[in-house]
Formats: C-alpha cells, structure tokens, sequence
C-alpha cells in the first residue's frame, strides 16, 4: 500500500508574517520570494511539521468554517504544488 506523500517546509526559507495580509516567504536556494494570504499562511504552519495534503485539508477545515471541502482540497493541493516547484517546500522522507 502506497502512503500518501507527505511535505513539510524547506527549513531554509524565511517567513516574515504581515498580520492579517499574510506572508512573505523567501527561498535563499533560489532568490525567490512569495507573496501568501491568511490561508496560504494557515497552509504554511500546517506544513512546520510533514503532512499529507488530507491532514493539512483537516487543519483547514477545523480553522475555516462553511468552506466546501472540494474546494478546500483542490485550492490546497494547488497551493502545495506551487510551494513544491519553487523549492519552498519539500517530500519530508518516509519515517519522519
């Protein structure tokens, strides 16, 4: 049975919050910075420690009511795959 993939933040980037706007994230790998809203912010923190996309879907739906939880995956998914191809975050390796 295949376990779903499970990601966690690049340790090396930089996270500076700006209230209720968001972040900023900066990738120093890359020179990339990123602009995130409160919820990719809220996406982010869930990803502090490796989780799958449905663990992180979870978080959200606790922390965000009356949000369709299709809506929830996909634009989580999205996100993630963003953070991924930037390098902003990782696969956290199995057994961790």
């Amino acid at each position: 049975m295949n376990e779903p993939a499970r990601y966690v933040v690049n340790p090396d980037v930089s996270c500076r919050e700006e209230g209720a706007d968001g972040a900023l994230l900066f990738n120093p790998d890359t020179n990339d910075v990123l602009v995130i809203n409160i919820t990719g912010l809220l996406i982010w923190q869930a990803l502090s420690a490796p989780r799958s996309e449905a663990q992180v879907v979870a978080e959200l739906k606790q922390r965000c009511h009356g949000v369709p939880e299709d809506a929830v995956a996909q634009d989580t998914h999205e996100f993630v795959e963003r953070l991924l191809n930037r390098g902003f975050v990782g696969v956290a390796a199995s057994g961790v």
